[in-house]
């Protein structure tokens, strides 16, 4: 990319003139003059000058979006003529939460390494506001979100799977044994100490106005973590009950563990493969979006109703 527009993202990135210098490794003054040359040749301000640092006009902010997807398609074009010199992809890195790390990703990763027989792949757990982050930054090259309304941007394409809704998880004893298709009642719930397992914000916020609506007395957090084996230790020892995707039921019974959807549902998302669109048809991109929907639609895990 032209060097002032790496210059533009840069200051548009960190909001400050001292610090984009310094992660650039050039005088301020020279920057200064690159962000002036660039109004005067816009004719328009792009930035506002504030006490605390640089923020983008409108003006500013279109340009911003422009070279984000300029900056996508170069990189790409960096990388593919790299495929083409090696023959193979490089290093193709995917955020995934783990419910999908679980149930999707060992198979799609087989039929991946079928495909591209000499790249190799990084998977990254996180939060779909960090997989979003990551993804436009450049991070990450694809995106399995449990939340894809958090990684709604211009330069973002979802492809969406499906819809996933939390149940609560418990160790055997600890709320009715009702059977495992039946749905747990809401006052079941009442006076337990709750894990939730995610590190999604808003699966605290639902839940906590889901007991509201229905008079319950507010749920006890006693443990936010994205670490499921930490949670289902504390099931087995405690007996606390956990928030915990439906879609892995069958998971949790193989290991001991029971998994109900509830009368009212705690949180409900629609998930999605999110990819920048300047990579929407690189080759991995499609054969990823085309196996993951394929599993989707028929794995028994996907395709049976949550009741």
């Amino acid at each position: 990319m032209d060097r002032k527009h790496v210059v533009f993202l840069k200051v548009a990135e960190l909001g400050n003139i001292t610090a984009a210098a310094n992660a650039l490794h050039i005088a301020q003054p020279s920057l200064t003059r690159t962000i002036s040359s660039l109004e005067e040749a816009f004719g328009t301000k792009l930035f506002l000058r504030q006490p605390r640092g640089m923020k983008l006009t409108e003006e500013g902010l279109v340009l911003y979006r422009h070279l984000k997807e300029m900056e996508a398609v170069y990189n790409r074009a960096c990388r593919d003529v790299e495929s083409v010199k090696r023959g193979f992809h490089d290093a193709v890195r995917i955020g995934c939460g783990l419910t999908y790390q679980l149930l999707l990703m060992p198979e799609i990763l087989r039929r991946l390494w079928r495909d591209f027989p000499q790249s190799s792949f990084q998977i990254q757990t996180g939060s779909a506001e960090d997989h979003a982050r990551a993804l436009r930054d450049g991070e990450l090259d694809f995106v399995i979100t449990a939340a894809i309304e958090k990684v709604e941007d211009p330069l973002i394409e979802v492809t969406r799977l499906c819809r996933i809704e939390h149940g609560v998880a418990h160790w055997p004893g600890v709320l009715p044994d009702i059977p495992d298709t039946e749905k747990m009642p809401m006052q079941a719930l009442e006076d337990l100490s709750w894990v939730l397992f995610q590190i999604e914000p808003q699966l605290k916020s639902s839940m906590e106005n889901r007991f509201y609506e229905l008079e319950l007395a507010p749920p006890r957090i006693a443990l936010t973590t994205s670490s499921l084996q930490l949670g289902l230790e504390l099931l087995r020892t405690n007996g606390m009950v956990m928030s915990v995707p439906t879609l892995l039921r069958h998971w949790l019974r193989e290991r001991g563990y029971r998994l109900h959807a509830t009368s009212e549902p705690i949180w409900q998302l629609d998930s999605g493969i999110a990819t920048l669109k300047a990579n929407h048809d690189h080759p991995i991109a499609e054969a990823l979006k085309s196996h993951a929907k394929e599993l989707v639609q028929s794995l028994p895990v996907f395709a049976a109703p949550e009741t």
